[in-house]
């Protein structure tokens, strides 16, 4: 497995400059608040009951490392990933909380897990972890734009292929004071911030 001790720390299942698959990726749980930890309980809590893997839901990829097993379910409100220590996670299930800066958002999401296991109608993912119909759009844009780039296509390329504009090709004096040249070069910027790292803001509800 290649590690990237760049873009978040993240370690990635795949080459990073490998084409992007439908397969789900993978998070460390440090930068991600959307993935919940599950451990034993310590000795004495008695009336504990286990979690049927059948009330996880969807489930989208299941993957083992040395560190334990994480597990990536879905419904309409997004992806809850899940890691487990060990099996005891699911027979003796205790939620580990760090108290880091996204703890309260850690245990909002650890409420709705609970929740979602004792019959109640919820989400996996509180909103404040759920992408809005315009950020998912802003996104496609984002990552259209950084292909563009990427290809070595410039501003007039962007405002082309990801905002069909036809001031692209127009003179050098009217592209220049164009609407379209100034919204390419802020996606440019943009999408060039969210590869270096502005991605992790969306991980965190940010």
């Amino acid at each position: 497995m290649r590690l990237s001790h760049v873009d978040g720390g993240c370690g990635f299942a795949h080459d990073p400059a490998a084409p992007v698959g439908k397969e789900p990726t993978i998070w460390l749980p440090e930068a991600s608040p959307g993935t919940l930890i599950l451990e034993p309980a310590p000795p004495g809590f008695d009336a504990l009951r286990s979690i049927d893997r059948k009330a996880f839901g969807q489930s989208l990829l299941e993957r083992t490392d040395p560190d334990g097993r994480e597990l990536i379910i879905a419904d309409g409100s997004g992806e809850l990933h899940v890691r487990l220590r060990d099996e005891q996670g699911t027979r003796r299930p205790a939620v580990l909380l760090p108290i880091d800066s996204m703890a309260e958002l850690r245990l909002d999401v650890a409420l709705h897990f609970v929740r979602l296991l004792g019959g109640q109608s919820i989400g996996l993912l509180p909103a404040a972890l759920r992408l809005t119909s315009f950020q998912k759009r802003r996104l496609i844009q984002l990552l259209h734009t950084f292909d563009v780039l990427d290809l070595g296509g410039g501003p007039r390329d962007v405002a082309a292929k990801v905002l069909a504009s036809d001031h692209a090709q127009r003179r050098s004096v009217e592209w220049k004071d164009s609407h379209a040249r100034r919204k390419a070069n802020r996606l440019i910027y943009d999408s060039r911030a969210l590869v270096e790292g502005g991605y992790l803001k969306f991980l965190q509800g940010l």
